[in-house]
């Protein structure tokens, strides 16, 4: 197996700062790191840095920190940069001359760095060991609290469909009024129940309690990982600059109202105007609308379900405010205006979107496939770019990568295929940013890198078993699929057209010396 170098190593503004400056002019690099001027601003000022390895016509994007709480992506960019740089690895044979590796170590400084500033507060004296220690501690804090969520949810189905009544509203009903209760009882429960139901049959209801919680009469919906730092204040935020005096108070505004327990700023996932990027989309934003009218109050899901949605704060909106027009934030504009001036001059062939926790890669673009059907029937022909395979051979090559990097590793007598990441598709109706993106360009992935679940430390709560795996699976998944690119680069300037296609036959003819358009 290659030799990385990893650093076991939790971020922080300085930490990520002196990290970047030492990649850059480190005497020991064997290929050069420029870095390139910021591709633009967050709303409080702070750079979107910019930094490249190459200067070949083949460009690949690693980017981190669209989400800042998931700060392993930030921590893998940051790692791969550095580890390419000196030629570790399979690195030692990096083209110099072919590819253009451009790095965006942190698209969201501002939740970063409130995430990053109040792990500090609480974790910033700790030794490695005793960091891995409470990062296992949240770990497991939040599982349990994903697993509470998911049982109270299943008991309030089991009521609603033994009468064929839709669930849905009734469990969004049933957080919005217990989501800020430290605990529930059975009786409380039933009543709730029972009144939502418009039913009075008492023995299902404990019937379905019971088979879910046993002989437990109280549940605790107190959130565990969010308790290990209810001790944060917003003194944990410093006033550096101006940059950091404007976080600060856009900050502060979101807390003032005590809409927020202050324990979630250590797991701050949308920018400072309370803005999630991968949300902030016009489909996204007409759907969060809805659901807005429909429900007066929206609270996020599954173990943040007690947190707001519909107001700026913590997991953020798709908009900067619900009742205006529909804009992207700035670090989104910045993002989508440096992707598409790449695309204008051919140099896009893959991004790599790092998000913190799954395992898994989102590779599909989206295409009408029902239409195109409806053409080909009719006797039409539809002209198909090769986008398609093209996400599909690069997925299929990381994946594996990964996979045969945890059988070493591991020394597992699993197959390959079960230990890689999984992938999964398109969604009927691109919903997120990064559904966008891969709508929108070739070869743009969402890479959700760590195995073990629970942003922003859970990555950290098993260096060796996880930390390190993620980091040297996906290493070493990067340069294959650098090589994998080179193969297929043809694919990328050539069209098809469909004559024919059902499930056994498929006729197409080449279309030659086509440019590749989006």
């Amino acid at each position: 197996m290659e030799k990385f170098d990893i650093r076991y190593e939790i971020l922080n503004y300085d930490k990520l700062n002196r990290r970047l400056d030492k990649i850059v002019n480190n005497k020991n690099n064997k290929f050069k790191v420029t870095k390139q001027e910021p591709i633009g601003k967050s709303s409080c000022g702070f750079n979107i840095d910019h930094y490249t390895i190459g200067r070949g016509p083949i460009h690949i994007l690693y980017m981190g920190g669209c989400h800042g709480d998931e700060i392993i992506g930030v921590d893998f960019v940051t790692q791969l940069m550095e580890n390419m740089a000196l030629g570790n690895g399979d690195f030692e044979n990096f083209d110099y001359n072919t590819y253009t590796i451009d790095f965006i170590p942190l698209q969201n400084p501002e939740s970063f760095y409130v995430t990053t500033y109040a792990l500090d507060q609480i974790m910033g004296k700790m030794t490695e060991e005793e960091i891995e220690k409470f990062s296992k501690q949240y770990y497991v804090a939040m599982r349990n609290d994903n697993i509470i969520y998911a049982s109270i949810n299943n008991v309030i189905k089991t009521c609603a469909q033994h009468y064929s009544i839709e669930p849905t509203p009734i469990i969004n009903k049933f957080w919005f009024d217990f989501s800020t209760k430290k605990e529930i009882d059975i009786e409380t429960f039933a009543n709730f129940i029972e009144n939502e139901l418009q039913i009075n049959d008492s023995k299902i209801i404990k019937e379905a309690w019971e088979t879910v919680f046993n002989n437990q009469t109280t549940i605790s919906l107190e959130k565990q990982h969010q308790k290990m730092f209810e001790n944060v204040t917003l003194d944990c935020i410093p006033e550096k600059d101006e940059a950091h005096k404007i976080l600060k108070e856009k900050i502060t505004r979101i807390y003032s109202k005590g809409d927020f327990p202050l324990s979630t700023l250590a797991n701050f996932l949308s920018n400072a105007d309370g803005v999630n990027l991968n949300d902030n989309n016009p489909i996204y934003y007409e759907i969060f609308k809805n659901r807005i009218k429909n429900e007066k109050v929206v609270y996020a899901g599954s173990k943040y379900n007690n947190i707001i949605k519909s107001i700026p704060g913590p997991q953020g909106m798709p908009n900067y405010d619900m009742d205006a027009e529909f804009t992207f934030a700035e670090e989104n504009k910045a993002l989508l205006s440096f992707l598409f001036k790449q695309d204008e001059f051919g140099l896009n062939f893959a991004s790599i979107n790092c998000h913190g926790t799954g395992g898994l890669l989102f590779l599909y673009p989206h295409y009408d496939e029902k239409k195109d059907t409806e053409i080909i029937e009719n006797g039409g022909y539809v002209e198909r770019d090769f986008s398609f395979l093209i996400n599909n051979i690069l997925a299929t090559e990381y994946t594996k990568t990964t996979g045969e990097v945890y059988k070493e590793k591991m020394n597992s007598d699993d197959t390959v295929s079960n230990l890689a990441y999984k992938t999964t598709g398109y969604p009927t109706v691109p919903t997120g940013v990064g559904d966008l993106l891969r709508k929108t360009f070739i070869g743009a992935f969402l890479l959700e890198l760590s195995k073990m679940g629970g942003n922003p430390i859970g990555p950290y709560g098993d260096r060796y078993g996880n930390y390190n795996l993620t980091m040297e699976s996906n290493m070493k998944a990067c340069m294959n699929m650098l090589k994998t690119i080179k193969e297929i680069k043809y694919m990328y300037k050539s069209k098809y057209i469909m004559h024919k296609e059902n499930d056994s036959n498929i006729e197409y003819t080449t279309v030659a010396n086509t440019k590749f358009t989006k």
